[in-house]
């Protein structure tokens, strides 16, 4: 068991990939290298860019889930990142982007 004082070095998460098309895969281990390059940054540049792909990627993986290829003549991977984005602006205008972490 880790002291208390120790920093943990490695985060293990395990995902059921069995019902996961290769393209989520690939999605899915590209936005866990993303966001931790974005949180250990050391670079405005960097920091802005890779957000902004972390994002994009997300966008990516939201229209390659199998609700939005299934339903591909409802356009529902674009309709689910617009309805994100939206939420997304509306709540950074309204300054409800909260830090849940207790």
């Amino acid at each position: 068991m880790q002291g208390l004082g120790q920093k943990q070095k490695e985060l293990v998460i395990k995902l059921n990939v069995e019902e996961l098309s290769s393209t989520q895969v690939r999605l899915i281990k590209s936005l866990n290298s993303l966001i931790t390059n974005v949180l250990t940054a050391d670079d405005e540049s960097e920091y802005f860019e890779m957000s902004s792909e972390f994002l994009r990627k997300a966008a990516e993986l939201i229209k390659h889930s199998d609700y939005a290829n299934a339903n591909k003549d409802m356009n529902y991977g674009d309709q689910a990142v617009e309805f994100a984005v939206d939420f997304l602006n509306e709540s950074l205008d309204q300054n409800k982007i909260q830090n849940l972490d207790n």
